[in-house]
This record gives C-alpha cells, structure tokens and sequence, in this order.
C-alpha cells in the first residue's frame, strides 16, 4: 500500500508504458484524457508562465515583426491555441506549428483550433524537425518525459539546430511531492480517463535536476542550456539565443 503513494522513484522508469500509448488504448477514454489536458495543463503545468517570461518577453522587443513557434508533441493543441490566444491579447503575431505522432489526436486538435488560422497541424517525428524549421521559438510541454536519454539527446540536437531565438522544454520533476499531490489531485478530478494512471507514471519518468545537469554536461557542454526548476515540480530545459534579446529569468530556482 505504501508503494502505491510513494513508489522507488531513484531512476527514471522506462519500462512501463503509458495507457494512452499503446495501439489498443480505448478510443473514447483516449479523447477524454486529451480533452482533460486543457485543465490539467493550466492549473498544473506552469507552461503559461513560462512562455510569458521566456517566449512572450522576446516577442514584445520587436512587436511589428511575425515570429514563428513550432509546439513539439502538441496533443490536443490546447497550449497552443492559449499562445495563439495570448499573442492575439498582446497585439502580436505568431505563426504556430502544432507537431504531434499521433493521429488519433487529430480530431481534438482540430476541433480546438477551429477559429485559430495561425495555427497549423502537422503529423510528424519530433526527432527529425529538420523538414519543419527553423523557428523563432521550439516549445515543448511534458514531451521529454516520453524519450529515453538517447531519444532526448537526438531531439536537442535537432532542437538546437532549428531554433533562432529562445526553447523552453518544459517538463515533471521525480520527487515524492508531485507523485502524492499527482495522486491525490488526479485521482479526486481526473476520473473516467487515463490521466491518473499515466499521470502517476509520467511523474516516475520524470527527471532530477541533477541528472539533467549530468547529462547536458556530457552531451553538450558548449550549449548554453540552463535547468530551470519551477513549481509546481516542473524542471525546464530553457536556451536563448541572441538575436532580439532573452527574457528575464524565470522565478523558479536555477540550477546549473
């Protein structure tokens, strides 16, 4: 009983796979989880806040040009129809590339991006953008989590290669007060999906900041690539580039 709150969370479980993943996954309990994101990511994500400090920030310098904005593993597009929605607020323009595998996504994404013109789906390997970029802004929100060390090796390369200004990889920190809170917050208002069970999951394939500094030392020491912690137990990957100038630092604590 004591494992089902707080399970071995020392390393990175890459051996179980989430629900929503597998091929024979319900289609109905599919669509639910993907609609479900939109709440689950504005209360818990902290992506809005980030993209206004690091996306949003850079934006306003130059606000009579047109920036592009490609949103990696993009879901049911909820985020980036709030981008699209926040650069409308702002009087700013955007070009936003919506990036996702999975068509059985499509439908949701769609239907969420229905007034939204500067929007545009595409069906494709994020580990390959190089057909896609570059882009002013390469966001991505709970992706990393999904590839295994090599996986996320490959995409920064790509990453790197394909952005001009800023990238902000947001994603969930492994520690024992998201596993809990993920547990309780999930299993009290994510029900009839798949959200509490790949929720939980997700967490245990989170990452420490540690072992992002470990490896982005490793892999690319030139880079200049921060580790970003931010709450609610988020752990970002956040580069700038030059260009029109970086935003202020993200409140959260700094690492690296």
């Amino acid at each position: 009983m004591l494992r089902f709150f707080l399970p071995d969370l020392m390393s990175r479980n890459l051996t179980e796979q989430e629900l929503m993943d597998r091929s024979d996954a319900d289609p109905e309990l599919l669509r639910r989880t993907v609609r479900q994101f939109r709440w689950i990511n504005a209360l818990f994500s902290s992506s809005r806040r980030l993209l206004r400090t690091h996306v949003f920030s850079i934006m306003q310098q130059n606000p009579f040009r047109t920036y592009s904005l490609l949103d990696v593993g993009a879901g049911g597009c909820d985020i980036a129809q709030w981008i699209a929605r926040e650069a409308r607020r702002r009087h700013l323009k955007i070009q936003i590339t919506a990036l996702d595998n999975d068509p059985r996504m499509l439908p949701v994404a769609y239907e969420t991006i229905e007034d939204f013109p500067e929007i545009q789906i595409i069906e494709g390997n994020a580990l390959d953008l190089g057909s896609l970029g570059p882009f002013d802004f390469i966001f991505s929100n709970h992706f990393l989590h999904h590839l295994s060390w090599e996986e996320i090796r490959l995409f920064l390369l790509s990453v790197i290669a394909q952005t001009r200004l800023a990238f902000v990889m947001n994603d969930l920190k492994r520690s024992r007060g998201a596993y809990l809170g993920a547990t309780l917050s999930l299993g009290l208002l994510a029900r009839h999906s798949f959200a509490f069970y790949d929720g939980r999951l997700s967490i245990r394939r989170g990452f420490l900041p540690d072992e992002l500094k470990v490896f982005l030392h490793t892999h690319f020491p030139d880079a200049p690539i921060e580790v970003v912690e931010t709450s609610p137990a988020r752990v970002v990957l956040v580069s700038h580039f030059g260009g029109e100038g970086c935003g202020q630092e993200s409140k959260g604590k700094k690492s690296g």
